[in-house]
């Protein structure tokens, strides 16, 4: 806008330039084309004045000029503005336009889903027309034979019912054979019964007191199997204690020895399950016992069996 008012102040400065020297050239032409004598020179009094008279018409001229060029830039503008507010307006028509389309489309396409509905909806109510009809002709046709079946059925249940009765009759008869076989039976059962009350009684006494022969018996085999044991186990920490080379004999140590034993007492395997905090210790308990092998074991099979797995605590200050 500035461009355009400083662009408009330079025509306006021409224009008027150009009347100005349109003005001089009449007055001067007017001078010179005349035929007749110039006249004297003026007084210079009167000179002055002749040019403050065309001065004055200069700038009504000028005034004149600079208000149509104003008024012309106005209405300039003021198209301009109008021709802005009917474009806003044709953009605002044509967005209108376009909402009103969007929306028919919207309704064409509600329309048609509604139209579409609709037709589903009477081919929904023609199959289920067409469904209720092929049922209600099944529903007769399973009534029919429903009716049939009832009809044998009920001659059937005449015919079961006479020979249910006479197999009743038949029943009730041998119910009585039964019953009376049943007594003698129950009669012969509980003196049977009587009898293996009195045998249990007998052999629950005899058991009992085998049972209990047969706990002191395993009580004082345990308790010799439990000394025997115990005789090996000191003679297997003696014969190891022999092997023992003591790392720091003013020490108080022990530890737990876990050793695996063949049968014939040789060692499989040993190792620490509870150390003595000093390792050069305990690895001379484990040296200890693989230099006593074989290890002394009992010979019965029982007992061997029992010391394959020993739990030893080597303690070679006791």
């Amino acid at each position: 806008m500035a461009f355009l008012g400083l662009k408009n102040k330079r025509a306006l400065v021409y224009a008027v330039a150009l009347h100005v020297l349109i003005v001089l050239f009449f007055i001067v032409g007017l001078d010179f084309s005349s035929s007749t004598p110039a006249p004297p020179a003026p007084a210079p009094t009167e000179v002055m004045k002749a040019t403050a008279v065309d001065e004055s018409v200069v700038s009504k001229e000028v005034e004149k000029l600079k208000q149509a060029e104003q008024k012309k830039q106005q209405e300039i503008e003021r198209k301009a503005k109008e021709a802005e507010q009917r474009r806003k307006q044709e953009e605002d028509r044509l967005k209108e336009i376009k909402e009103e389309q969007k929306q028919k489309a919207a309704e064409n396409k509600r329309l048609d889903e509604e139209k579409q509905r609709i037709e589903q909806e009477k081919d929904n109510v023609a199959l289920q027309k067409k469904k209720l009809e092929e049922e209600r002709k099944q529903a007769d046709e399973k009534k029919k034979e429903e009716d049939d079946v009832r009809e044998k059925k009920r001659i059937a249940d005449e015919k079961k019912s006479s020979e249910e009765k006479r197999a009743r009759e038949l029943e009730e008869k041998k119910a009585a054979e039964d019953k009376k076989a049943a007594e003698a039976k129950k009669a012969a059962d509980e003196k049977k019964r009587k009898e293996d009350d009195k045998r249990k009684a007998e052999q629950a006494l005899k058991d009992a007191a085998d049972a209990e022969e047969q706990e002191l018996a395993a009580a004082e085999q345990a308790r010799q199997d439990q000394s025997e044991l115990d005789r090996y186990r000191l003679a297997i920490k003696n014969a190891v204690e022999r092997q023992f080379v003591n790392p720091d004999p003013d020490s108080q140590l022990k530890c737990w020895l876990l050793v695996h034993l063949t049968p014939s007492g040789e060692v499989i395997d040993v190792s620490i399950v509870k150390s003595s905090g000093n390792p050069a210790f305990d690895r001379q308990a484990e040296i200890a016992v693989r230099k006593a092998a074989p290890l002394p074991v009992p010979d019965e099979a029982r007992l061997n069996q029992q010391i394959r797995e020993l739990k030893l605590e080597f303690d070679p200050n006791h």
